[in-house]
């Protein structure tokens, strides 16, 4: 069971920050790339459908995890899917945060050591960030709520950024709108899923949340709908301004979007975006390596998840430096992305199914 405040708590509105703060992170920088690989024109109809189908998994999710109010991740899953099964998918779930967090850690290292620091060695960096992520998880789960509650609005500026590019935007890129094919565009669903990654921590998470009410499905449905927004806009001025052609041929598109216009003042507005992106990015990690340290303290039973952090702290560090260049980031970004699958899509349809079957009479029993 869950004890008030003895790993943190966050409050419900916090939580629905914590899902828009997790997605929105290195997702962003070859979204449309990726998409736009398979789906071409059509791409910004690949994510719309994808997140519209990322919010009714969720809506999933919460439905049967709020069955189990009081129970944690591992907790829950043994009462539905047997302890061994829970333990096993808790321990994955450990593994999956870690190898997530080192990437997201690689992510900001190329972006610091690109615009900001280039001639800093990428170990220092890294090691930088690490501290950082450290300094902040160190006091557990509440702390991260509040710390995500001021980096979400690093996400505002990178919103007002998108528009002024439009000016040189031509519609006649979206032709013919479905042109890719029913069959493209639904292929182009799953690159754009790895982009939406990071939203499983509602598994997670949700037990801490202390003022838990009827509108937490709700509400968490609205972030996912205004993340598929946000995303689905980027990805239709991106094809408006390149064409899907000369996109697929961009690693970072985003970075190439914000660089067309030149802006009065600001000469450098890819720096611009990269200060609050980095910080966009932090909460990312800071809470996809949190929700880590909750599964793993579920299973050692220890009371204090800073210990948990010092100890996984350093592999996240050692991951990060093991790929040689920006190309194998994004390569090992993908399979992590298919990873997630697993714990986004399968197991909360499992849960369900497991809810419908048995979980009503656990239900019943516990109470």
């Amino acid at each position: 069971m869950i004890s008030k405040y003895k790993d943190g708590e966050i409050t419900a509105e916090q939580s629905y920050l914590i899902i828009v703060s997790v997605m929105v992170g290195t997702g962003i920088l070859g979204l449309a790339r990726s998409v736009a690989e398979v789906s071409k024109q059509d791409a910004w109809i690949s994510v719309l459908i994808n997140g519209i189908g990322i919010s009714i998994i969720v809506g999933v999710t919460i439905f049967v995890i709020s069955k189990f109010p009081q129970l944690n991740f591992l907790e829950y899953t043994s009462y539905l899917l047997s302890k061994p099964v829970a333990y096993i998918i808790t321990s994955a779930y450990v593994v999956y945060s870690v190898f997530a967090s080192s990437l997201i850690v690689r992510f900001l290292n190329e972006m610091i050591g690109t615009w900001f620091l280039p001639r800093t060695p990428p170990s220092i960096i890294s090691l930088i960030i690490v501290a950082t992520m450290v300094y902040i998880l160190k006091d557990g789960l509440t702390i991260v709520g509040r710390f995500n509650e001021i980096m979400v609005f690093a996400i505002i500026p990178l919103i007002v950024l998108i528009f002024p590019s439009l000016t040189e935007a031509s519609l006649i890129n979206f032709k013919p709108i479905g042109g890719a094919g029913l069959e493209n565009i639904l292929k182009g669903v799953m690159p754009s899923f790895y982009a939406f990654g990071g939203y499983e921590v509602i598994l997670i998470i949700f037990p801490y949340i202390s003022n838990k009410n009827k509108n937490n499905l709700k509400y968490s449905v609205w972030a996912i709908l205004f993340v598929t927004a946000l995303y689905t806009v980027i990805v239709a001025a991106q094809i408006a301004l390149f064409g899907y052609q000369e996109l697929t041929g961009i690693l970072y598109s985003i970075i190439n979007y914000l660089d067309v216009i030149d802006f009065p003042i600001i000469e450098r507005i890819e720096i611009v975006f990269s200060f609050f992106w980095i910080f966009a990015v932090l909460g990312t990690l800071t809470i996809q390596q949190i929700a880590g340290c909750l599964a793993l303290q579920s299973i050692i039973s220890n009371k204090r998840v800073s210990i948990i952090v010092y100890i996984l702290s350093p592999i996240i560090y050692v991951l990060s430096l093991l790929p040689d260049n920006s190309a194998k980031v994004v390569a090992y970004s993908e399979k992590v992305g298919q990873a997630s699958i697993g714990f986004g899509i399968v197991l909360p349809i499992l849960l369900l199914l497991m809810y419908i079957i048995r979980g009503r009479k656990v239900v019943s029993e516990k109470s």
